[in-house]
């Protein structure tokens, strides 16, 4: 058995988290934020990161994976995936009145439902959630 199937039969094998766990993941870690006044959350997320988690993930057992070889998503990924994508976002939105942040908020919802339960910046970042409870 070669290494690409051995990826690609694991890959089949993953539990991707449904909508509810990862909306519920946003919504746990803006209360951790909020609780925490940012600082608390950046560290454990700093610490986390590197497992693919964020501090709600780890809470709720779901991961960020690399999608290309389903190993977790390394701290990189995460950084990307965590600020960069979302200060890029933000900047648009600033720029643009706000309509940026409307349209990346349905693009991802919309492609939420499309093939393995991957947003937009799951594509864009190479990675998935999958649920590990």
């Amino acid at each position: 058995m070669t290494q690409e199937t051995t990826q690609n039969s694991s890959e089949m094998n993953l539990r991707y988290a449904s909508f509810q766990h990862r909306l519920g993941a946003i919504a746990l870690d803006a209360v951790l934020m909020f609780f925490t006044l940012g600082i608390g959350w950046l560290i454990w997320s700093f610490i986390v990161w590197g497992e693919g988690q964020t501090p709600a993930k780890k809470i709720l057992k779901l991961r960020t994976i690399n999608f290309t070889n389903g190993r977790p998503a390394t701290w990189g990924h995460m950084g990307i995936r965590e600020v960069l994508v979302p200060m890029s976002v933000s900047i648009a939105s600033s720029l643009t009145g706000g309509v940026a942040w409307i349209a990346w908020v349905v693009v991802e919802i919309v492609f939420y439902f499309t093939k393995n339960q991957r947003t937009f910046r799951d594509y864009w970042v190479k990675t998935a959630v999958v649920n590990e409870s």
